[in-house]
């Protein structure tokens, strides 16, 4: 077998019903040998789409991508509610959908535009004790009826929600929010909003860590492309971390960085070296960037900062 130790980057995958995120990660094992990989952020078996698998150093890019927004395309069942808040559970709760209108909808999103508090589902796999809920949920409803759900409430951002298409006793919509986000919550809750209850019947990631669903690439085209996979594979340089890039102008500036010393330049010198024109210049700021060597390949993510001299300080904090 063709050892594939040697790549660094991100995999788009889209991800499949019926899967779990860990088993994309197993079933790329079994067919490259042994990686050292991770994927940012998880999805259901009932969920599809963008899933980013990071490889090899660029794992050490993570946290950075866990941070960026997603987008999810999701359907809700109106009038009807289940323990799980989507198809896999039982109903538990009906009620009229009849009186829900467009207009409604649009009404009711604008409540959840900005920062939010959710409740988690007792089917999620935040822990209580140690124990993830839903093994809780699994054990009968005296064990659910222990988790204090209220106390386990989290806050959340949602940057944009959409209203797709509505039909009898059926929406679309379409949501950009933070890490952290329950869809299924956020299917409930708005339909309480509009005096009904709900379901999430579909949900599509569509967007995640900078990646479009266009761009990411299912099983059986990854299966053709095994022997040609390097070309799927975004590299540490191209990745899209949120971060502006900053890419070193000679050998020292990179070496004494990889060796943890602050290099100290004038603004100017900063300024050539930045790949992104967009990044604004404000005094007294500090923030991570990117950061590549001479040849454009990334190998960390530094912190600078500018001095009251006016002068730009740079020090490596998490090398590639």
């Amino acid at each position: 077998m063709v050892t594939h130790a040697h790549i660094h980057g991100l995999l788009a995958v889209h991800k499949p019903t019926g899967m779990v995120s860990k088993d994309i990660s197993r079933w790329l094992v079994r067919r490259l040998g042994k990686l050292k990989l991770g994927h940012v952020g998880t999805l259901d078996p009932a969920a599809s789409g963008v899933l980013p698998v990071l490889l090899g150093r660029a794992t050490r890019l993570q946290d950075y991508l866990l941070d960026m927004p997603k987008t999810y395309e999701f359907d809700i069942r109106f009038g009807s509610e289940t323990d799980t808040l989507d198809l896999d559970g039982q109903v538990i709760r009906e009620t009229a959908w009849e009186h829900i209108t467009e207009a409604q909808l649009r009404t009711a999103i604008g409540a959840f535009i900005g920062d939010i508090v959710q409740t988690p589902p007792i089917y999620s796999a935040i822990k209580y004790k140690g124990k993830p809920l839903y093994d809780y949920a699994r054990s009968g409803a005296e064990a659910a009826s222990s988790v204090p759900l209220e106390a386990l409430k989290r806050s959340v951002s949602v940057s944009r929600f959409d209203l797709l298409g509505l039909s009898p006793g059926q929406g679309s919509f379409r949501v950009t929010c933070s890490k952290g986000t329950y869809v299924r919550t956020l299917a409930k809750d708005l339909a309480e909003k509009v005096g009904s209850c709900g379901t999430l019947i579909r949900l599509v990631r569509t967007k995640s860590s900078g990646v479009e669903i266009g761009a990411a690439h299912g099983l059986e085209a990854i299966e053709q492309q095994l022997d040609n996979f390097e070309s799927l594979v975004t590299p540490l340089d191209q990745i899209d971390i949120g971060l502006p890039r900053w890419r070193s102008s000679r050998p020292g500036l990179t070496a004494k960085l990889r060796d943890g010393q602050q290099v100290v330049m004038e603004i100017q010198e900063y300024v050539s070296c930045c790949l992104d024109p967009e990044d604004g210049l404000v005094g007294g700021w500090v923030r991570p960037i990117l950061l590549l060597n001479e040849q454009g390949e990334a190998f960390g993510v530094g912190s600078v900062r500018s001095q009251e001299s006016g002068r730009i300080a740079i020090v490596m904090k998490r090398g590639l």
